[in-house]
């Protein structure tokens, strides 16, 4: 009987070492919480940084570039032309693209019956065909 009358008072040892071993391992989560997330904010400030200098070097290349009279420095040369280059290209895709809307752009005409003017196949009016 000695056992039951020492079960509340070992139940209460199990019990009170199991509840600091709980607080030990929410411990350790918490500061691996902790470190994850100042990895987080260090990884993100990082990209934030990066992104402000691609922006800055990107502003200061077309600067360059749009105040480059003449032939570039050898070292550059390349680089210049590429840049030059695709310069030339965009604008010529830009007009072909300014051009095909421009030809794209429905003609409306009027209805051979009601007169009223559409740019369909039917006459919203009266629908009459349009006749292509």
């Amino acid at each position: 009987m000695a056992f039951l009358e020492e079960f509340p008072e070992k139940a209460k040892e199990f019990a009170g070492a199991a509840t600091e071993r709980a607080k030990e391992i929410a411990d350790v989560a918490a500061e691996k919480a902790k470190e994850a997330v100042d990895s987080a904010r260090l990884v993100a400030a990082v990209a934030a940084e990066q992104r402000a200098l691609d922006k800055s070097c990107k502003a200061l290349g077309e600067w360059y570039l749009s105040q480059l009279e003449g032939e570039a420095p050898a070292e550059i040369a390349d680089v210049v032309a590429a840049a030059r280059a695709s310069q030339e290209k965009l604008a010529e895709l830009k007009a072909a693209r300014q051009k095909e809307e421009e030809e794209v752009l429905p003609v409306e005409r009027p209805c051979p019956l009601c007169g009223t003017l559409t740019d369909g196949k039917f006459c919203p009016q009266c629908g009459a065909p349009m006749g292509d």
